[in-house]
């Protein structure tokens, strides 16, 4: 094998066009000394002419001379010496073996070659003029008289060696130019490279410089990058014990619960499966005290031919913020409590005021006018003191029999006046569904709430359904209109707390993006799901269905977060 590898690096530097003087020199001299062994077997004196032995010594001195001198320090033009020596020594060998003359004359393609190579066209005109003065002219000279068949035998040579000379002047000027092409080209790819990982590196140092955990993963869902801040949000979710945990394995919660997110609703995964969503908050680390929580966003990448190519999912401590508001709501809650009992003396004490016989006109407006406003005070906080209990005690169930088709003809009854005053055709298609442990007043307040939109949410002339089936091992619920609809980036907050589409907003339908986040924590709490069907425009069809067979209720409900 080495031997192999030495012979081939050898066999380059003969062949390399501006360097291996000796090398080639010696490649030539092994030539001609096969072919002096050859004529040796049956022309011996012919060998040991003295013409033959003068050529013996050229080569010799072109050998030491190819050897000996520091041809890379030398200048181009005094390398054409090897050569020009090399074609003395068959200009002897040819006027000796004049029978053979032509065969003979053909070695000095070599060295012309040789030539023609490494001066390029100054070489091949070297080379053609030495052959045609050291072969061609004394060929004309010794000839017996002169004729065009001696002189095209004569020029044959010389033209040949300047043909083929040309040739590879050009087939090499070529190959410069392509090898010019190339290293520019490689050149520019480098600095390519070059700047691409100097602005990776700059990309990597800003990344890692904000608090902001940034992931990126390729379409099938393999890290590709991860910023430090990413890295510790990482490192918070994983179990103890487990080095390197799988997505399913990390410990994420919905928010202010112990539920576990199911592996098809966590962050990465949804956006591995070609979702893009905005302020999904979850709960990362141990469920209870200590854990922080994260509001994440996703977008798909796409790229020059566009298609997708991966998904960046960012992920924001929004801890504090959701702490300040639990504590806001426990100070609102609190001021409200307080508020209503001095609020309920003073209505009181306006209403006995009032009773007075002896009161003036003026007096009695004014305090009819006091009345008023304190119960429209005590109204406001009520519905203060409601909301904060229907929000802290969604999770809270009190179980027992009942149907849900029978709550939802409930509700239909309740609402038939209000789709009456507001042109809606309410569409029933109810069949009985089995008894379950429900908590009939919470459950009645989600059916109510998805009611309550239809009808909000459809124009005048349009029409709502109600639906309820026994499926799967489930019982469904749903109700359909022919309302606004929803788009596919609004589904994807659209449980999430005072959440309002924009469409809804632009069409100042009233509401405060409550109810929806409500009723999902009702069903989950339940161990149920719900979900949304929409089309812009075509209406909407939210979905509630319960399992049958186990008890409901014991599962705390999140209280962010998107349809399961």
């Amino acid at each position: 094998m080495d031997l192999t590898a030495s012979l081939s690096r050898r066999l380059a530097t003969v062949v390399a066009p501006a360097t291996g003087t000796a090398e080639k020199q010696l490649y030539f001299v092994a030539l001609f000394l096969a072919f002096t062994t050859v004529v040796a077997i049956s022309g011996e004196p012919l060998v040991m002419a003295p013409a033959y032995l003068a050529a013996l010594s050229l080569l010799l001195a072109a050998t030491l001379l190819a050897y000996g001198v520091p041809w890379e320090r030398a200048s181009p033009l005094c390398i054409a010496v090897v050569p020009l020596l090399d074609i003395a020594a068959i200009a002897l060998v040819r006027d000796l073996m004049r029978e053979i003359a032509t065969a003979a004359s053909f070695l000095s393609l070599i060295p012309a070659l040789w030539l023609a190579a490494r001066l390029r066209s100054r070489g091949a005109v070297i080379a053609t003029a030495a052959v045609a003065s050291m072969i061609t002219v004394p060929t004309l000279l010794r000839a017996d008289h002169l004729d065009s068949v001696v002189v095209a035998h004569a020029a044959l040579v010389p033209v040949t060696v300047l043909q083929i000379g040309m040739l590879v002047t050009a087939a090499l000027s070529r190959l410069d130019r392509q090898s010019a092409h190339v290293a520019a080209t490689l050149a520019e790819k480098e600095g390519l490279l070059e700047a691409a990982d100097m602005w990776k590196r700059r990309l990597e140092n800003i990344i890692d410089s904000v608090d902001t955990g940034i992931v990126v993963v390729d379409r099938d869902g393999h890290d590709l990058l991860m910023n430090r801040a990413q890295q510790r949000v990482h490192a918070s979710a994983s179990p103890p014990g487990v080095d390197d945990p799988d997505e399913s394995q990390l410990l994420l919660h919905y928010p202010g619960t112990s539920q576990s997110i199911p592996p098809d609703r966590r962050p990465v995964w949804r956006a591995v499966k070609q979702e893009s969503f905005s302020n999904y908050v979850i709960s990362v680390g141990p469920a209870g005290p200590g854990g922080a929580d994260y509001s994440t966003s996703a977008r798909q990448i796409i790229d020059i031919h566009g298609e997708r190519d991966g998904a960046v999912v960012v992920f924001t401590d929004v801890t504090q913020y959701i702490e300040s508001a639990r504590k806001q709501e426990q100070f609102v809650a609190t001021v409200s409590h307080e508020l209503r009992t001095p609020l309920t003396s003073v209505i009181g004490y306006l209403e006995l005021a009032r009773d007075a016989i002896d009161l003036s006109r003026e007096t009695a407006s004014f305090l009819e006018v006091a009345h008023r406003n304190a119960d429209q005070l005590l109204t406001i906080v009520e519905e203060l003191l409601r909301d904060q209990a229907e929000r802290s005690d969604s999770g809270v169930l009190t179980l027992g029999p009942a149907r849900l088709s029978a709550l939802l003809r409930e509700t239909v009854e309740s609402a038939v006046p209000r789709s009456e005053e507001l042109g809606l055709t309410i569409e029933q298609d109810l069949h009985e569904t089995p008894l379950q442990q429900i908590d009939a007043s919470r459950m009645r307040q989600a059916i109510g709430n998805l009611m309550s939109n239809a009808l909000k949410y459809t124009p005048r002339g349009g029409t709502v359904s109600v639906h309820t089936c026994f499926a799967e091992g489930g019982v469904e619920l749903a109700v359909s209109d022919t309302g606004i609809g929803i788009s596919d980036q609004e589904q994807t907050d659209l449980f999430t707390d005072y959440y309002r589409t924009r469409t809804a907003l632009e069409s100042d339908i009233p509401g405060h993006g409550i109810g929806l986040a409500l009723t999902r924590r009702i069903v989950v709490a339940h161990g149920g799901q719900i979900s949304v069907r929409s089309v812009p425009g075509a209406g909407s069809t939210f979905t509630i269905r319960l399992p049958v067979g186990e008890a409901a209720g014991g599962a705390e409900a999140p209280d962010r977060g998107t349809a399961t």
